[in-house]
C-alpha cells in the first residue's frame, strides 16, 4: 500500500515545527536511548518520506506525547513503512524513556527494523526487549531470525530453543533450529528434536528432510526412507523429499522405487529442473537410456547448472551413439 502523500504547503508547515523535528530519531544514537534513558536529546531531524496520516497532522504539531508517536509507529507499520515506523517509535522512547509499556515499544521498534531489512540495527534493539523481559514469543522468533541472517548460528539456536520452550510446536523455530543443527552436523540433537519429543509428529518438509539426513548420516538409513516417504504421503507435491528419497533409494540400489517416487513427483511438478534431473540420473541406471536424455534434456532446459547435469547427458548422449551436446561458446 502506497504511503499518503501531503501537498507541498502542508510539508513545509510540519517540517518547520519544532516539535515535528522529534519525528525522526537519527539511528546512530539509538543504542543510546535504549542504554541511557536520561541522557539529553540529541539534534533530531525530519525525514520528509514519513509523513503522517491528516487526522494524525495537529497532534504531531502541538507537543506530541510519547503515546502519540507510538500510535504514529503503529500506523506506519500498518503500512509497511517499517523505516518510517522504527523512527516513530525511537522518537516515543526518546519522548519518555521511563513510559508505561517501554518494553513492548522497544520491541516494535526492533520489529520495524528488521522488517525495513535493518537487521544488524535490530539484533541489539531485539535484545534489549527481551533483558527488559517483555513476554512475547516474537521477540526470540525475530531476534532469532536476524541471528540467523548474520550467521551467528550459536546465538540463533539459542534463541530458537527460547522460542521453542513457549510453544514446543512451532513451526518456524523447528525448521530453523533443525537446519541451524543439520549444517553444523549435529545430528543426534536434530532426532531428539523432531522425532523423540514430538507430540505430533506431522512435520514440514524442511523437518522431513533435515530429520532424514541426520538419520542418513549416522547411519539409520531405513529411519530417513520411512521419514521421507511418511512424508511424501502428506506433502506429495513436495520436491525436494521426493529428490531426498530417490536418492537414498538410489544409494540402497533400490532404483525401481527411486524411479516410480520422480515419476509420481513430476506429476505434481513438471518443470522441476532437479525433479528431470534426477529422473534421469536413476533412469540412466537402469539402462532406459531415451527416457534418461529426456529427462537431462529437460532440466537443462529449465535452468539447471549442475555439472552433474550435463556430464550425465553426455554419458547417456556417448551410449546411445549420439555426439554429446557441444559446450557452449565462451563470452566475448
Amino acid at each position: 500500500m502506497n504511503s499518503p502523500q501531503l501537498d507541498s504547503n502542508s510539508r513545509a508547515e510540519l517540517l518547520a515545527a519544532p516539535s515535528f523535528e522529534l519525528f525522526a530519531l537519527w539511528r546512530v544514537v539509538y543504542r543510546l536511548v535504549l542504554a541511557v534513558p536520561l541522557l539529553a536529546a540529541p539534534a533530531l531531524f525530519a525525514a520528509s518520506n514519513c509523513l503522517p496520516p491528516d487526522e494524525m497532522k495537529a497532534s504531531l504539531l502541538n507537543s506530541p506525547t510519547a503515546d502519540e508517536y507510538s500510535d504514529l509507529g503503529f500506523w506506519f507499520a500498518s503500512h509497511q513503512q517499517y523505516d518510517c515506523a522504527a523512527d516513530a517509535y525511537a522518537t516515543s522512547l526518546q519522548t519518555d524513556p521511563a513510559q508505561k509499556h517501554a518494553d513492548r515499544i522497544v520491541f516494535m521498534f526492533g520489529s520495524s527494523l528488521y522488517l525495513s531489512g535493518d537487521i544488524q540495527e535490530a539484533i541489539p534493539a531485539l535484545q534489549e526487549a527481551e533483558r527488559r523481559g517483555l513476554t512475547d514469543n516474537r521477540v526470540h522468533l525475530l531476534l532469532a531470525s536476524a541471528l540467523d541472517s548474520t550467521h551467528d548460528t550459536a546465538a540463533a539456536e539459542a534463541e530458537w530453543r527460547i522460542a521453542l520452550a513457549f510453544d514446543p510446536e512451532i513451526t518456524a523455530g523447528l525448521d530453523a533450529l533443525s537446519t541451524d543443527l543439520v549444517n553444523g552436523a549435529n545430528f543426534a540433537p536434530v532426532i531428539d528434536l523432531l522425532d523423540n519429543r514430538r507430540v505430533e509428529p506431522q512435520r514440514t518438509p524442511t523437518q522431513c528432510v533435515n530429520l532424514a539426513s541426520a538419520y542418513a548420516r549416522t547411519g539409520k538409513t531405513d529411519h530417513a526412507i520411512d521419514v521421507l516417504r511418511n512424508g511424501l504421503n502428506t506433502a506429495p507435491d513436495s520436491s525436494i523429499i521426493a529428490v531426498q528419497l530417490a536418492g537414498l533409494l538410489m544409494q540402497n540400489r533400490r532404483n525401481d522405487e527411486a524411479a516410480a517416487v520422480l515419476e509420481l513427483a513430476l506429476q505434481y511438478n513438471l518443470d522441476d529442473p532437479r525433479l528431470h534431473e534426477a529422473s534421469g540420473t536413476v533412469l540412466a541406471r537402469m539402462n532406459r537410456l531415451p527416457e534418461a536424455r529426456q529427462h537431462l534434456e529437460r532440466a537443462i532446459a529449465l535452468g539447471d547448472t549442475d555439472p552433474a547435469a550435463q556430464e550425465n547427458l553426455d554419458r547417456v548422449l556417448h551410449a546411445l551413439g549420439a555426439a554429446p551436446a557441444a559446450p557452449s561458446a565462451p563470452r566475448p
